[in-house]
């Protein structure tokens, strides 16, 4: 073999590897043509390979007619896909170029253009006249047009990523054409191949802008072509293997036999190919990403194994880890709309170190970043800041903040269409580019993780609403409570002391007589603004209870926190007015722990230095220490007077009807319906309110199954179920913490037990199953069957009833069955309306 050809078999080695790579994802215009570009080089290096290796073949004048079309083939693809590479159509130029490639090759195969061709002392002698420059000359207009494309493409964009990738392209086309010139106008060098040392040039310099600046993903790209060719080799290996052995094992047997044995045999692999590639795509996923493979498989699988959790800030302990350490980033940020301003800030930061990468980042609503979020779909690389002309709004500072902090790529984080939050991801750690692969990962992570943070901000605001009083938007009574004791147990634990305050409005009854309820509740809601602007962020106000407040001052001494009530009253009595009535404050303050221990004690202690304000003449502040201590107090039950329960239960409610409007008003038929039959028992009234509690939030659970499932129009798969099946249990868990909701636990937890015990989650059997458990799950059967879903059309009323009837003794209690029944269709309840 002629040594010249080892150039020329290098470079096809190099362009064949290339076109494989690129045509696995070749889903754009530009990439498409590349791979065309990439095969004319590949051919034009083979057949320049076939016209050295062997030269004393009588083929040298076809294989040499081969090598002068091949030229102008690759010359007029390069001009194409630099067309393609800078977003423009391929013009009546293409077309022309196309048709001189082809004209070429008829005169090349006709034998007009190579007369002769031979090889003397390893150097290729051929007669081809003036072709050399009349096929130059057409070229060169169309490799001077790429050259200049490139070049104004690297002087106009501003990305640097785009100008360094294009700069390879110049350099890499350069060489290729001076070494193409070169070789074809010196006698020195004419019949050597050194062309293609440009060319190879060219192929290295493409493969190395492929891999550092990503005009494709090779990483993908050579895993899945990793797993196919191993999947394949296990399968011929196999086949050969077979037939050998039955050679061996079997030589009495026929041939064909043994190959039909064999062919069955990679016949059953061919069906467990899948089964075997997921294995084999495993392996190498570990390989090529090491010690980030688990966490991009938590990202890949992030809904399923974060579904349950409706607490916001779990999911984000649990995502921004994940995240990073998958991508191997500085830093990850969570940005989440302030629901004041409106503006995206950050709420959550992993890791959570000191430095610039820590600060706060802050979109405020108008912000152009926040509207380009908001109207695409995809990330912003804020490496390309400066290519969006959504974008040239951006102040310059924002640009150096971006900059300061590290952050490349923001990703839009949407439910509905709805902008909900921000993932900002920040540099890598190695320096290099995000892939494509981790572009798509991100995305996708974050389209799962919306569906869970929007359940987690229902859940959040479920219990604001169940914590907070509508009228002045403080703490309410119930919350107080709460906090109070946290209040006290933190400072037995750690040894620190809080005061506390309570205020009441003077005169407010005569006010509301005056001036009416409405101007009273305008007056309540002003003196509410005004406690919260007299306090720190780390103090708590809350609504005691009509026109009384109370305000918790933690690591607070009572001196400083009469200061602060001071500052109050004198506030509110200067800002607070109307007509010729002034609205005035009186406030009492005591101090834990030298007021008492116990909660009853320092709200005792607290409401009798209130008492005493108001008998001392009103719109002053009294302190504890100003008073003489009982010697033995009297803690009465109305100081531990407990909130309403329905205010909490329709709140939550509200909740399951906004997390699933496929079933609005679901839980409040299954109330009625419950009630009735609870009536028609004569049960005590105690246990026809709890009934009441838990028909409303029987279904609260469902804020961690994802909308997905909810609104699926057909049967759910076994892993569809798991989430579904637990719902009671995740229900259990959200009420649990709400005392006045405790005695609705048993019915939440067991509505979906069956009577024949193979029901969920305890697999209950019979009176096992709580009384209200078993009402429950009827009166809930009863509305469903009786309500469109989007896997079943609607039942008639007495449709539903035979089906009741038919499932008694298997999924219902019989006995409450028939009463039901019963109840359904005397229509002695003026709650129910039958359909």
């Amino acid at each position: 073999m002629n040594l010249w050809a080892i150039i020329p078999l290098i470079s096809f080695f190099t362009f064949a590897a290339l076109v494989v790579l690129v045509l696995q994802q070749a889903r754009r215009r530009a990439d498409k043509v590349f791979a065309l570009f990439l095969s004319a080089s590949a051919i034009w290096s083979f057949t320049s390979f076939m016209l050295v290796y062997n030269p004393s073949s009588s083929h040298l004048l076809f294989w040499n007619s081969m090598v002068i079309a091949a030229i102008p083939w690759v010359a007029v693809c390069y001009y194409h896909f630099v067309r393609a590479y800078n977003n423009k159509p391929g013009g009546i130029g293409l077309y022309i170029g196309y048709a001189l490639v082809l004209a070429v090759l008829g005169f090349s195969l006709s034998g007009n253009i190579v007369k002769s061709a031979y090889f003397v002392n390893g150097f290729l002698h051929h007669d081809i006249g003036p072709w050399p420059y009349i096929i130059g000359s057409i070229l060169f207009p169309f490799l001077l047009a790429a050259m200049l494309m490139l070049i104004n493409r690297y002087r106009s964009s501003t990305d640097p990523t785009d100008r360094n990738r294009t700069l390879y392209l110049i350099v890499g086309s350069g060489i290729a054409m001076a070494a193409t010139y070169i070789t074809h106008f010196t006698p020195a060098l004419a019949g050597l191949p050194t062309d293609h040392l440009g060319n190879l040039a060219n192929a290295l310099i493409i493969a190395y802008a492929i891999q550092r600046y990503q005009l494709l993903n090779i990483r993908l790209v050579a895993r899945r072509g990793l797993t196919y060719l191993l999947v394949i080799v296990c399968l011929v290996s196999v086949y050969g293997g077979a037939v050998l052995l039955g050679q061996r094992f079997l030589p009495d047997q026929p041939v064909f036999l043994i190959l039909l044995i064999a062919s069955g045999l990679a016949i059953l692999l061919i069906l467990l190919a899948g089964p075997l590639r997921h294995l084999i795509q495993q392996l190498i996923d570990r390989i090529f990403y090491r010690e980030t493979y688990q966490y991009r498989q938590s990202l890949l699988t992030f809904s399923k194994k974060m579904g349950n959790i409706i607490d916001l800030d779990e999911l984000a302990s649990e995502m921004l880890p994940a995240v990073t350490k998958a991508l191997n980033i500085k830093h990850a940020k969570l940005l989440f709309e302030d629901v004041n301003s409106g503006d995206f800030t950050t709420q959550f930061t992993y890791p959570e170190v000191k430095g610039e990468s820590n600060e706060k980042l802050r979109f405020n609503v108008d912000n152009p970043i926040v509207t380009l979020l908001e109207k695409e779909a995809n990330p912003i690389d804020l490496r390309q800041i400066d290519n969006h002309p959504e974008l040239k709004g951006l102040w310059q500072a924002e640009k150096e903040n971006l900059a300061k902090l590290e952050m490349e790529i923001l990703c839009p984080i949407k439910t509905g269409g709805r902008l909900i939050g921000i993932l900002a991801l920040g540099k890598k750690q190695e320096g290099i580019i995000y892939s494509h692969e981790d572009i798509e990962l991100v995305v996708g992570m974050a389209s799962q993780a919306s569906i869970l943070i929007e359940n987690a901000r229902l859940y959040a605001q479920a219990t604001i609403r169940a914590n907070t009083d509508g009228l002045t938007g403080l703490y309410n009574h119930r919350h107080f409570h709460e906090r109070l004791e946290q209040e006290i147990a933190r400072g037995s634990r750690f040894g620190s002391m809080f005061s506390l305050i309570m205020l009441d409005i003077d005169l407010f009854k005569a006010y509301n007589d005056i001036y009416g309820h409405l101007a009273g509740d305008d007056v309540l809601r002003k003196i509410g603004r005004y406690i919260e602007s007299s306090i720190r962020n780390i103090d708590l106000s809350f609504r005691y209870g009509g026109e009384e407040f109370a305000i918790i001052l933690p690591e607070t001494r009572i001196d400083a926190a009469a200061k602060v009530a001071e500052r109050m009253r004198k506030t509110i009595e200067s800002k607070t007015s109307s007509r010729t009535m002034p609205i005035t404050v009186s406030l009492g303050i005591a101090s834990w722990p030298a007021d008492g221990v116990m909660k009853e004690e320092i709200i005792a202690r607290a409401d009798a230095a209130l008492y005493w304000a108001k008998q001392a003449g009103r719109n002053r502040t009294c302190l504890s220490s100003d008073l003489d201590k009982p010697e033995t107090p009297n803690i009465s039950a109305e100081l531990e007077t407990r909130p309403r329960a329905l205010s909490i239960i329709y709140a939550l409610a509200a909740t399951v009807d906004a997390k699933d409007h496929y079933t609005y008003g679901h839980s409040r038929k299954v109330s009625d319906y419950s009630v009735a039959m609870a009536e028609a028992l004569d049960l005590p009234q105690d246990r026809i309110a709890t009934i009441r509690a838990a028909s409303l939030l029987h279904d609260i659970g469902k804020v961690g199954i994802p909308d997905s499932i909810l609104s699926k129009e057909g049967p759910l798969t076994d892993e569809e179920w798991e989430p579904v099946k637990i719902h009671p249990k995740l229900g259990v868990e959200i009420l649990r913490h709400i005392i006045d909701l405790i005695n609705c636990l048993p019915a939440i937890l067991h509505h979906h037990e069956r009577y024949n015990g193979k029901g969920y989650p305890s697999g209950l059997k019979g009176d096992s199953i709580p009384l209200e458990g078993r009402i429950l799950a009827i009166a809930d059967a009863y509305d469903a069957m009786t309500s469109p879903r989007p896997y079943r059309k609607q039942q008639s009323a007495q449709q539903a009833l035979e089906e009741l009837r038919r499932c008694a003794g298997t999924q219902f209690d019989p006995e409450l069955v028939e009463r039901f029944c019963t109840l359904i269709e005397s229509a002695t309840s003026s709650r129910l309306e039958i359909k």
